[in-house]
């Protein structure tokens, strides 16, 4: 029986997947689909994938879930592709523009925005379209490749990634493989520790192609594997995400009970 896993389709997660591309992978009885990490939460919830590299949010909703350990998507600083815009100072904003492709950066921006600049905007789920949602709202919130090319030019920019770092001293886990206790068997554990291993060795190869998608230059993508990602899951990361969902629960972003 194949099993089915489940990836964000962003420049991020190449590392993590590419190896299921490969002969070696393509043997391993794995199957990688492609979605939107919300998209992706559903399908994990439903069972129609045996696990997904989600949002860590969903991980505080699912307490059933289990993670595979080592893994994961993760900044220690800067992000680049996290990113809000303003076309006001932060501090002035009554309304933000959210893609809510990946709840948790909703969460992390509403953290951020409250904890450094005391301001709690009307959220308003919207497209990734920066001009669209900056009609629509004093400021936007997008992510993964588009957050990462979105031009900036003229407007207030917030790198969530460092902001973090310089608010709570901590790295930040955007998304982990999760799934069900049952569905995470070991030889998938394996199977993913593998492909991230790979895929650590083929940055430059990976940036090459990705560049051409991406239509920027493979030293942006490179550089942006090897010096803004973090793709291991050790202390300090478990640390970042205990202070995340206390953050979560301080602000009433889950329930309560």
């Amino acid at each position: 029986m194949t099993t089915i896993i489940g990836s964000v389709p962003y420049l991020n997660a190449r590392p993590l997947v590419n190896w299921f591309y490969t002969e070696a992978g393509a043997g391993s009885g794995i199957e990688v689909i492609e979605r939107p990490p919300s998209e992706l939460a559903v399908m994990l919830e439903t069972g129609e994938i045996d696990a997904a590299l989600v949002s860590s949010f969903a991980s505080f909703q699912h307490p059933e879930y289990v993670h595979v350990p080592g893994i994961s998507i993760s900044g220690q600083d800067e992000i680049r592709s996290v990113r809000a815009f303003a076309k006001i100072p932060f501090s002035m904003i009554h309304s933000c523009a959210m893609d809510t492709s990946s709840l948790t950066s909703v969460a992390m921006l509403t953290i951020l925005l409250a904890e450094m600049y005391d301001v709690f905007p009307q959220r308003i789920n919207h497209k990734p379209d920066l001009q669209a949602m900056l009609s629509a709202a004093d400021a936007a919130l997008l992510i993964g490749d588009p957050g990462m090319l979105a031009d900036g030019d003229g407007l207030q920019v917030l790198d969530l990634g460092e902001a973090w770092r310089k608010k709570f001293r901590l790295p930040f886990v955007y998304a982990l493989w999760l799934g069900k206790k049952e569905r995470i068997t070991d030889d998938l554990v394996t199977a993913l520790q593998t492909a991230k291993e790979y895929g650590k060795t083929k940055y430059r190869e990976l940036a090459d192609e990705e560049a051409i998608r991406l239509g920027v230059t493979s030293d942006v993508c490179f550089s942006y594997f090897t010096d803004v990602m973090d793709y291991d899951l050790e202390d300090e990361h478990l640390e970042a995400l205990s202070l995340f969902h206390r953050k979560c629960r301080e602000y009433t972003l889950l329930p309560s009970n």
